[in-house]
């Protein structure tokens, strides 16, 4: 299942590095034009939310697009009942084409300098839009902005904080995401990332094989391509609410499988990236089943399965994958001692965005403090 990486043939590390600097950028606009891009499907019970985040903005985007991936609810008839009212909003009336297909419509039909992504089911707080705009000014050379999410239920109800524990990478992280097989760690999803425009043209259009995780498309390739810039705090709320993966609170051996081959799909563009600077860059890019997550994933994956595999895919996350001083590390570890049925328990803690995650962690993080 694993891609394997020329770096293999004897190709020295890093071999061409100094070629993998950040695209220069423009100096924005003193007031930067926003383009917020909807992206739709079967949500009608959440985008007028959406739009309404939108507008409600300290400062107002130049356009609100919503693309509709063919909803087969009431998601057109909503957001036609805010253009009846002249409220700006393009609606695009796509045909059943999965996420990238549905995001590159909503990309081809924007103009402004800064491209704030939001998830129908999402909404943004009401200063997101001034936040990362004055983030993008503060950090000229950044072309991609971050922030954190605050995680709501189907009610609206606040759960937490995601990315709960890990700093939020800012800077030139060039080196760090290319030496990690293409994976730069603590990445916020889809609504929680924007762009600018200089970039996302280097990124659009998404192959539309993604039909799903079109965002890791941006996560892979923004962090090669110009610095970032992070807001440390939560600009828009993401919504739990069971009908997607990446807020699912129960992993799964298909859902595994699924990701795995979409990270090794994502290590391909990136080497074609690389290919695109340096020949000997894209030799050298060390290889996904080198990375740790994609070796803690893959042994998951083995013993969910019940599969004989299991015995090799954890003898690799032990030998490739595991930092000696971590202490979830050390879990992983001593995972294989585990019966099944806890095994998935902790998987489920580890790796999802429970509510019981959140309290655990607040409570740690207030003995820390006492």
């Amino acid at each position: 299942m694993a891609v394997e990486s020329a770096a293999h043939d004897g190709t020295t590390p890093g071999a061409g590095l100094n070629k993998l600097v950040p695209i220069a950028l423009q100096s924005l606009p003193r007031k930067p034009s926003v383009s917020v891009l909807i992206t739709c499907f079967n949500y009608g019970a959440y985008v007028g939310k959406a739009i309404d985040s939108a507008l409600q903005q300290t400062y107002p985007p130049a356009e609100v697009i919503v693309s509709d991936d063919a909803s087969q609810d009431n998601s057109c008839e909503v957001v036609e009942s805010y253009i009846s009212r002249g409220l700006g909003i393009q609606l695009l009336r796509n045909p059943h084409g999965g996420m990238a297909a549905n995001l590159n419509s909503a990309y081809r039909n924007c103009s402004g300098d800064v491209i704030c992504l939001l998830d129908a089911d999402d909404t943004f707080l009401a200063g997101k839009i001034e936040a990362v705009v004055n983030a993008f000014q503060a950090h000229p050379r950044a072309g991609f902005a971050i922030h954190r999410a605050s995680l709501v239920d189907n009610q609206g109800r606040e759960r937490g904080i995601y990315p709960l524990l890990s700093a939020l990478p800012s800077g030139n992280c060039t080196q760090t995401t290319y030496e990690n097989s293409g994976i730069l760690m603590g990445l916020p999803p889809t609504t929680n990332l924007a762009l600018r425009r200089e970039v996302a043209d280097r990124i659009f259009p998404i192959p539309v094989e993604y039909t799903g995780y079109a965002e890791q498309m941006i996560h892979r390739l923004a962090p090669l391509m110009t610095e970032l810039c992070a807001v440390d705090a939560p600009l828009a709320h993401w919504r739990l609410h069971g009908q997607n993966d990446q807020n699912s609170t129960h992993i799964t051996a298909r859902r595994l499988e699924r990701e795995l081959g979409i990270m090794d799909s994502l290590w391909l563009e990136q080497k074609h990236y690389l290919e695109s600077l340096d020949a000997s860059l894209a030799r050298s890019f060390p290889a996904i089943d080198r990375n740790g997550l994609y070796l803690k994933m893959n042994y998951i994956r083995h013993r969910m399965n019940h599969d004989p595999g299991a015995r090799q895919a954890y003898s690799d996350l032990c030998r490739y994958g595991l930092r000696p001083n971590s202490k979830v590390d050390q879990f992983w570890r001593y995972s294989n001692r585990l019966p099944l049925p806890l095994f998935q328990r902790a998987v489920d803690l580890l790796l999802t965005q429970s509510v019981w995650k959140q309290m655990v962690t607040r409570a740690i993080r207030g003995k820390q403090t006492v």
